[in-house]
């Protein structure tokens, strides 16, 4: 084949990969298909149109893409871990028991309850991600506000706020955020360090703007003593065992995690996360005496799985067929070569469109860009820096501004509807989207005055 011919079907398969992106994103967006049909079917039709084409012809356009796959089997290694951890602590009930335990030392407090189940949230969240977080407690939210008369919507909207924006803390907190830090090749730390501060600025503002607005609920609460003793946490743990084993392994998995550099510099003993966090999963079910085909028939949600498969393989399209390094050099030609303005645009730009799309595959789409910046050296290194804690911190405080703007907040909102409790699309947006442009500017001028200034 010429040169001309290979230019030719580059550009054809690029332009089909995109189409296919932004398909995806609609469809996304409309929630009518689930998410692993979409993203199966979408990556099966892009190879079916050979758009992973070899030069040489050695490999099919099925090869490659499975290649790719290959590479990044422990994504998927990592997810299957944080579903069999959370749910079976879930079935302990020991994330049950801390909250209530916490909150009654409080005395029922409204404006406490509020205080401490966002950063209940933000805990869960670090550890365990924002889809079991929202699992475990939006029950926990609505039970609770249903036995004091609480504003039940005001906290299942304060606990979607938190799970968001914490995702971006460490690299088990999401597995966007471990996608992230294994391709772009940064470890636990690096990725703590540059990223709890913006975190925890933009949760006080969330804090303060959210109970401005909801402060005349929160003032007029009146809370029935009789209430509280109602309430016996130690009656929430359903099993001690599990509840015991699950501390234990959640934490043995972070130590691990946490040390990994160390044992590599000091004993030459290398682990992987998902080798960390996938043994130690099986060990739970070990300790747990659960059967293994019952704990991956319940516990493991194979749609996520697939539905990352998918999407591995459409946006492998976009970086195979060059897209992504085009895109690099449009971005850079926008801002006029100008790393301050580039950030500034980032910033907002990825937090509003998070709002409005499920920014995993944005996300995802977006690592690569920046490996396009630093392969290329478009950028210096620390507006290289700035770019990648931007990416990190932003996207996930724009998930938080609207009803499909993450999972998580389909799930809770969708569980506060089954029980009658409802918040319009528009007074969603119109609350939250001032609330997006606050933080994402916080994150930029904290990232600007880290790296650029």
């Amino acid at each position: 084949m010429s040169e001309l011919q290979n230019i030719t079907w580059l550009w054809i398969n690029a332009i089909i990969s995109i189409i296919a992106l932004f398909a995806l994103f609609t469809i996304l967006i409309t929630e009518k298909i689930e998410k692993a049909v979409v993203s199966m079917l979408i990556a099966w039709i892009l190879i079916i149109l050979q758009v992973f084409k070899d030069p040489s012809g050695k490999l099919s356009s099925q090869e490659i893409a499975g290649s790719y796959l290959y590479h990044n089997m422990d994504i998927f290694a990592f997810i299957t871990w944080m579903m069999i951890l959370s749910w079976i602590a879930k079935d302990s009930g020991i994330f049950s028991y801390f909250a209530f335990k916490i909150v009654k030392k409080l005395k029922w407090n409204p404006i406490s309850l509020f205080l401490v189940l966002s950063y209940l949230s933000f805990f869960m969240t670090i550890f365990i991600s924002n889809i079991p977080t929202i699992i475990i407690l939006t029950p926990i939210v609505l039970l609770i506000t249903k036995k004091l008369k609480l504003p039940s919507m005001v906290y299942i909207l304060w606990i979607i706020t938190f799970a968001n924006l914490w995702w971006a803390v460490t690299p088990i907190s999401d597995p966007t955020t471990y996608f992230q830090a294994r391709t772009l090749h940064l470890s636990f730390w690096e990725v703590v360090s540059n990223t709890w501060l913006i975190m925890f600025s933009v949760t006080i503002s969330s804090f303060t703007y959210l109970y401005f607005i909801f402060r005349n609920k929160l003032n007029t609460i009146s809370i029935d003593k009789k209430k509280l003793e109602e309430l016996q946490p130690e009656n929430y743990i359903k099993n001690k065992t599990y509840a015991k084993y699950s501390l234990i392994v959640l934490f043995l998995v972070i130590l691990f995690v946490v040390l990994r550099e160390f044992l590599v510099d000091n004993f030459w003993i290398k682990f992987e996360n998902w080798t960390i966090t996938l043994i130690w999963a099986f060990i739970l079910i070990l300790l747990t005496n659960n059967n293994v085909s019952k704990v991956l028939k319940k516990k493991v949600d194979f749609a996520t799985l697939f539905f990352f498969a998918g999407l591995f393989v459409v946006v492998w399209a976009l970086e195979y067929n060059w897209v992504i390094d085009k895109l690099a050099d449009l971005l850079v030609d926008i801002t006029a070569w100008s790393e301050k303005l580039l950030l500034a645009v980032l910033t907002i730009w990825s937090a509003l469109l998070s709002v409005f799309i499920d920014n995993v595959p944005y996300n995802i789409a977006m690592v690569s860009t920046l490996e396009a910046f630093k392969n290329n050296w478009i950028v210096i290194w620390p507006a290289w820096m700035a770019l990648a804690w931007w990416l990190n911190s932003c996207t996930s405080i724009g998930w938080a501004g609207s009803p499909i703007g993450s999972a998580c907040n389909v799930i809770a909102l969708w569980q506060a509807e089954k029980r009658k409790i409802f918040i319009s699309f528009a007074k969603y947006l119109a609350i939250w989207v001032p609330l997006v442009l606050i933080n994402s500017s916080i994150a930029y001028l904290i990232l600007y005055f880290r790296y650029l200034a």
